[in-house]
C-alpha cells in the first residue's frame, strides 16, 4: 500500500457562524502530526463541535461531567477514566481485526469545542485559528500515545505542538 494519509473533517456545530474559521487548513496540521511522529499511511477523522456535545462525550468517555477544549479517542492507546462508574466497556481484543484490502488503517477521532477555543483563545491574547491549531496538534498527538500527566510531559508536548505548528505553515 503507498503511503497516504487521511484526514476526514467533520463540522458540526449548530446556531454557529462557521465560515468565521479556517477549519479545512487545520487538516493539515493534523497530517504533520502524523508525518512528524512517523505515520506516514492511516486514516483519522477531526470533528469540530459545540460545547454540549463535548461535555457529553467527556461524561461518557472520561466520567467527568465538565466542557473541555479536545477529546482525543484514539484506537491504540486507552484514555484515562475519571469516573466512579468501573463498569466500562472492554475494548482489549485478542485478535487483530484485518482490514479490507485498500482500507487504511483507522488511527482515531479528534474532537474540538470551537465554543471552548474562542473562550480560551481570548484568555491567551491569540486569535481562535491559532488556538484551534494548537489543539489540533494537541488532539492528535494524543491519538499517538503522547499525554501530559507526568512531570515534563506537558512541555515536551508543548514544544513537539510548536514545531508542528510552524512546520505545518511552511507546508514541509
Amino acid at each position: 500500500m503507498r503511503d497516504e494519509i487521511r484526514i476526514e473533517l467533520v463540522i458540526d456545530i449548530p446556531d454557529a457562524d462557521n465560515t468565521l474559521h479556517d477549519f479545512y487548513g487545520m487538516k493539515e496540521i493534523a497530517a504533520v502530526v502524523l508525518r512528524y511522529c512517523g505515520i506516514s499511511t492511516g486514516a483519522a477523522s477531526l470533528v469540530f463541535t459545540d460545547d454540549s456535545t463535548i461535555q457529553s462525550l467527556n461524561m461518557a468517555h472520561r466520567g467527568l461531567d465538565e466542557i473541555t477544549d479536545v477529546l482525543s479517542f484514539s484506537n491504540d492507546f486507552e484514555g484515562e477514566y475519571y469516573g466512579s462508574d468501573k463498569e466500562r466497556l472492554i475494548t482489549d481484543f485478542e485478535e487483530q481485526f484485518v482490514l479490507p484490502p485498500g482500507e487504511l488503517f483507522q488511527i482515531g477521532e479528534v474532537l474540538i469545542s470551537v465554543p471552548q477555543a474562542g473562550r480560551q483563545a481570548k484568555e491567551n491574547g491569540i486569535n481562535v485559528e491559532a488556538e484551534i491549531a494548537k489543539l489540533v496538534a494537541h488532539g492528535f498527538l494524543h491519538l499517538l500515545g503522547y499525554d501530559h500527566t507526568e512531570p515534563g510531559e506537558r512541555l515536551a508536548m508543548e514544544k513537539m505542538e510548536k514545531e508542528i505548528i510552524q512546520k505545518a505553515s511552511r507546508h514541509d
